[in-house]
């Protein structure tokens, strides 16, 4: 288990989020008849919510935890764009460190529900790396800000922003601050010198050609991206199996704490979120494994892009606690 005391020092705690942000939209109705035009189903939209996604869940997730967050990306010069402001602005996050790219729209992603049935997801964005102008503007706030930050998240959607030359200053940077990564497929060729990596199982098999399936593949497969991309350990989500810390010489499996499952949209941007705060925060790598895990197992229990409280991964650790000793 992990101290408690440790997540009363979340407040505070400052993490800057370098990264692809973007905005969830979901568009909710009825369906009743099908379309005359084509055979397709006629949606009565009710209503249109909006959420902080991507990167900006990141930001969400920090912020819901306790902890300061500073955004640092882009965003197009659009309705989008502007929306997503508003979004970080509600909950308290200044947007001035959010770079507007008039050659791309802001992302977005629009999903069409009826009842609780998914039944289309349309994407508005640019996959196009940043034009160096803009990527320098990043670059710099990077190299003159860094160390006012207890913590620097990475979270790559595969949208551009996280570009290879981000990754000639890590390996300095994280002897400083620590240097947190969600990666993409389409960027494990550059991707090297951070402090964690937190690949899923399909992200896993991508970076080093092993299914993390078996605790033992696991130990295996962690081993190798610390090798191969010059981390000081691995964070491994692997769905139902939970979460996997592996160092050079240990490693530490922590079973799911998920109480029944919804929706596991955004549970990534839960894990790096929680696992940063804590080491922010003091924790070892395997408490902060299992204050991710928790938190990861409040979200995926909500519809939606979510985030989770410090109270509800208190509650949800006094039920573990709890069952343990029955």
């Amino acid at each position: 288990m992990f101290r408690r005391e440790l997540l009363k020092q979340f407040k505070g705690r400052k993490i800057l989020v370098i990264g692809d942000f973007m905005v969830d939209e979901y568009i909710k109705g009825t369906v009743e008849r099908i379309s005359p035009e084509a055979p397709v189903p006629v949606v009565e939209a009710k209503r249109a919510t909006f959420r902080p996604g991507g990167a900006a869940n990141v930001v969400a997730n920090i912020k819901s935890l306790g902890g300061e967050a500073v955004p640092l990306g882009v965003v197009g010069k659009d309705e989008a764009g502007e929306k997503l402001k508003e979004l970080l602005r509600e909950i308290g996050v200044k947007t001035d460190t959010l770079i507007t790219d008039t050659s791309r729209p802001t992302t977005k992603k629009t999903r069409i529900i009826a009842g609780s049935q998914q039944l289309l997801r349309v994407d508005w964005e640019s996959r196009d790396y940043l034009p160096q102008t803009i990527e320098k503007e990043v670059i710099s706030f990077l190299l003159n800000h860094y160390r006012e930050f207890d913590a620097i998240i990475i979270s790559d959607y595969g949208k551009g922003v996280v570009t290879e030359r981000l990754f000639e200053y890590t390996g300095q940077l994280k002897e400083d601050v620590p240097i947190f990564l969600d990666p993409k497929e389409k960027n494990f060729r550059f991707y090297r010198q951070v402090t964690a990596m937190t690949p899923n199982i399909k992200e896993t098999y991508q970076a080093v050609r092993i299914t993390p399936d078996t605790d033992l593949k696991t130990e295996e497969a962690g081993k190798k991206l610390i090798e191969e991309y010059g981390l000081d350990y691995a964070v491994i989500t692997r769905s139902d199996k939970g979460l996997s810390i592996v160092t050079k010489d240990r490693v530490k499996h922590i079973p799911t704490r998920a109480r029944q499952v919804f929706d596991v949209t955004g549970a990534g941007d839960t894990v790096i979120s929680a696992f940063a705060l804590s080491v922010a925060a003091g924790a070892t790598p395997f408490e902060a494994g299992e204050i991710a895990n928790l938190a990861a197992g409040v979200v995926v229990g909500k519809l939606g892009t979510a985030t989770a409280t410090v109270e509800e991964i208190e509650e949800a650790a006094g039920l573990l606690f709890e069952n343990k000793r029955s």
